[in-house]
């Protein structure tokens, strides 16, 4: 029994597994699943490419990776982009000529088309991928929100005045006041601040310091941001400013 059989007799699953399956198999399961399944292949091929250039990629082995939008992509042993790929709503014709697997993929704006020779199939696997949303996790906005509910993480005392205050410069991730009656700008950077957050960062406290409503107000700057370069700690101190170190999440 094969390894397919094995697993998949008799039911439908959210994945299917096929080692060295028959090419007209192939063939007519990517024209049949190619809309609901990612569809992976591990096949001996060459590939021609042409559109706003002409490329070839010469026999050898390669994964091949097909999903329901449309989208195609080859990768090989080497980087995390694939060697030649088209975008979704490219369409996807499969068939077999002679002792060749064809496997076509066309865009029509701008014309675009990569053709798969393959001998060769070792492996071709069908899975059914969830779509969800990409929610990231530890950005500068979570940073942001999380000192606007509890503003003693910066300091005890802080109050905020506004988040996304808008200048003509930029804008201000959060304005406050400390607990002497000081204004406080508030830079954020998810990943290790260098001299251009401090540069930034000096752009809003200047202009906030020239309004008339802070004039005669003390005006102090705030990096904050898990780590921060030599440079750029230089920079700091050289401007009189100040750096809070606290992780994205």
């Amino acid at each position: 029994m094969s390894l397919d059989q094995f697993l998949f007799e008799g039911e439908v699953k959210d994945y299917e597994v096929h080692v060295e399956p028959d090419l007209d198999f192939v063939a007519n399961t990517v024209n049949s699943r190619k809309k609901s399944y990612v569809i992976v292949i591990y096949l001996a091929c060459e590939v021609h490419y042409e559109g706003r250039a002409k490329a070839e990629l010469d026999f050898g082995n390669r994964l091949l990776i097909l999903k329901p939008d449309g989208t195609l992509l080859i990768h090989e042993a080497e980087k995390r982009e694939p060697k030649i790929w088209n975008p979704p709503s490219s369409r996807v014709h499969a068939s077999v000529e002679g002792d060749l697997l064809i496997i076509k993929s066309v865009r029509l704006k701008p014309p675009e088309t990569v053709i798969i020779e393959s001998p060769y199939v070792f492996f071709m696997g069908l899975f059914k991928c969830g779509i969800g949303a990409f929610v990231l996790k530890g950005s500068e906005k979570d940073m942001v929100d999380r000192v606007c509910k509890n503003p003693d993480i910066i300091e005890k005392g802080l109050k905020i005045i506004k988040r996304e205050y808008k200048t003509l410069v930029g804008e201000i991730d959060i304005l406050a006041e400390d607990s002497n009656g000081n204004i406080v700008v508030l830079e954020f950077k998810r990943s290790i601040a260098g001299p251009e957050a401090v540069h930034q960062l000096k752009r809003y406290v200047e202009f906030i310091s020239q309004l008339d409503e802070f004039k005669n107000k003390i005006v102090r700057g705030i990096l904050v941001s898990p780590g921060i370069t030599p440079s750029a700690y230089k920079y700091l101190k050289m401007y009189n400013l100040e750096f809070k170190r606290l992780k994205p999440y």
